[in-house]
């Protein structure tokens, strides 16, 4: 699809974004010296983003984003945010490695399956109810390798019943 914009293409928007966000403008060589990448490459990119409308951008001038560029490179941020919170926060993966691992999520899912993923991890974020039960009991799980005695005996209740509704102290 020729609006799509390829993990490429969306590192240099994120760039120039950042960039533009501290200096109001960018120049090719500012986003090659961002990017530790060769001038030929990003003169490529930010030319394919300027074809797509997501920057304004002549030979040799300024670089500067459009609303639409603005617009994407925000949600794109938003999403890595929300998933980087949720690596960390929940998961509880290493603060050294949320950021890779939450790119390898951005990049691996199907587009449909990521936004699932991410509106839901927004929700739970903004949900006005208290962290639900199962994430505490979660991080204990994580943490000691081991369900909680309460978690025990609920599984023992479930299967007493046939699995039917667990009990209302882990529900």
């Amino acid at each position: 699809m020729k609006n799509e914009l390829t993990e490429s293409l969306e590192k240099y928007l994120l760039a120039i974004y950042e960039i533009t966000n501290i200096n109001k403008a960018a120049r090719v060589k500012d986003v090659s010296n961002y990017l530790k990448i060769g001038g030929p490459a990003t003169s490529d990119a930010v030319k394919t983003l300027a074809e797509r409308k997501f920057i304004n951008y002549v030979p040799y001038g300024i670089i500067t984003m459009t609303a639409k560029g603005k617009k994407k490179a925000k949600e794109k941020t938003e999403r890595h945010r929300v998933i980087s919170n949720f690596l960390e926060k929940v998961l509880m993966v290493k603060k050294e490695a949320v950021n890779s691992n939450a790119k390898q999520i951005e990049y691996s899912m199907p587009e449909d399956v990521l936004e699932k993923f991410v509106r839901f991890l927004t929700f739970m974020e903004n949900c006005s109810c208290k962290e639900p039960k199962w994430v505490k009991s979660y991080k204990h799980f994580s943490e000691n390798k081991k369900m909680q005695a309460k978690c025990e005996k609920c599984m023992q209740n479930r299967e007493n019943f046939n699995n039917s509704a667990c009990c209302s102290r882990c529900s």
